[in-house]
């Protein structure tokens, strides 16, 4: 009971000499909140950053490459270049069945600029007539009560359309979409779901959220059109993609008749490589931000290691004489590294409370889905900021306890001789 006496009597002391010089410990305490909250805070916005983005790459589909028509610049078994290649739903086939690495492929037709009819006042839309695996491929998700595309659509050519978000809006207002009827190319389509909300990273011939899909069958045999827009092919792996994009080149040359080194020959586009690329550019922003909050972590270092050497510097003459009244060198030390610790943990946890306080804000702010959707919303973490008020801990204590370790090892008589 005794000793829990003496120390709260002991804190109560420093606290008071700590008051007492306020200029150095506001210093002292100013320091180590802004090396808590640059460095808590610039974390947070990083990893809340490479997770937004990770998110919107996988809502536009994992691991894809999109192919479609072009034309020769070479000649080839004595047909002279510029020759169109277009592609049909047996290419689809082709790739499905014939190349090892592919876990799906889909076709896709296009029609833009058609006029809808729903509920509401007709407007102008795209029509995109795709396979049951492009809503997996393309990570297009069905809300409650709805569905994508099915394999009996495809088969029975069914007049039904799964819309994107935005359309559902615009056709339907609030009102449930599944189960009602629209109008396209003046015949009746019957909604089967409404795609969930999502923001992708990659869009193509506009965002998802504004087009409607149907079965491509059923636009095939509407509109009689033979060659394809696109086709999405997926890939089981992503670090295979050169190799099945070989293959694929290969496959479509033979049935095509150009050089497969043609490259203009077909378009595509490898996704793999394009998020690998987006990938690299946020790490590159994390490490980015992570070095400007260990400039300011190191600034708050050096600011809090001086201010507390020149105030230990300071006690020499208080140090010698409680030496010279017999005080132990472990009494004597432990006064300037309560100083530091305190110091440290005080101002450790006003930044914390500030970073709190400042990613709150920022996540307060009415910045809209999409701006959110790549920003994302930035959490401290608890991990991280401890840590940094740690190691300022650490650095306080250190800077105190070497001027006074070697005040106290000192001859007593000469610490008070000097000025």
């Amino acid at each position: 009971m005794r000793s829990l006496t003496d120390s709260m009597e002991t804190l109560g002391q420093r606290l008071q000499e700590l008051a007492a010089d306020r200029a150095r410990s506001l210093l002292v305490v100013l320091g180590v909140v802004w090396g808590t909250l640059s460095l808590a805070v610039v974390f947070a916005f990083g990893t809340g950053l490479q997770r937004a983005i990770e998110t919107a790459l996988r809502a536009s589909g994992t691991d894809l490459v999109r192919v479609w028509s072009g034309a020769t610049t070479r000649s080839h078994a004595g047909v002279p270049p510029g020759r169109w290649i277009g592609l049909e739903p047996e290419d689809g086939r082709l790739i499905a069945k014939g190349i090892p690495g592919v876990r799906g492929v889909s076709v896709e037709f296009i029609a833009g600029n058609q006029t809808i009819n729903g509920n509401r006042e007709p407007f102008n839309g795209a029509i995109h007539g795709v396979e049951p695996a492009y809503g997996g491929l393309r990570s297009i998700r069905p809300a409650s009560g709805g569905r994508f595309l099915n394999a009996r659509d495809e088969a029975e050519r069914r007049r039904v359309v799964f819309l994107g978000d935005a359309v559902k809006r615009r056709l339907f207002g609030n009102q449930p979409a599944v189960g009602a009827s629209i109008d396209i190319w003046g015949r009746p389509f019957t909604v089967v779901g409404v795609m969930q909300p999502k923001v992708a990273m990659s869009n193509y011939e506009w965002k998802d959220e504004q087009k409607l899909f149907i079965p491509a069958a059923t636009f095939a045999a509407l509109t009689g059109w033979r060659y394809v827009s696109y086709l999405i092919v997926g890939l089981e792996s992503p670090a295979a993609d050169v190799a099945v994009i070989d293959r694929l080149r290969t496959a479509l040359a033979r049935r095509h008749g150009f050089d497969p080194r043609d490259l203009p020959a077909v378009g595509l586009q490898n996704q793999v490589a394009t998020d690998h690329m987006t990938r690299g550019i946020v790490t590159g922003v994390r490490v980015l931000l992570v070095i400007v909050g260990s400039l300011g972590l190191l600034v708050a270092l050096v600011g809090v290691a001086n201010v507390l050497f020149v105030m230990v510097e300071e006690q020499r003459r208080e140090i010698g004489l409680l030496m010279a009244l017999g005080a132990t060198s472990k009494r004597v030390l432990a006064g300037p590294l309560l100083d530091g610790a305190l110091l440290t943990l005080s101002g450790g946890a006003v930044g914390i409370a500030g970073s709190v306080v400042v990613l709150s804000a920022f996540n307060a702010l009415p910045l809209g889905r999409e701006p959110r959707a790549y920003l994302g919303s930035p959490v401290l973490s608890v991990g991280i900021a401890l840590a940094v008020t740690g190691t300022l801990c650490l650095a306080a204590v250190l800077a105190a306890w070497f001027p006074a370790r070697q005040a106290a090892l000192a001859d007593p008589v000469e610490s008070l001789r000097e000025e």
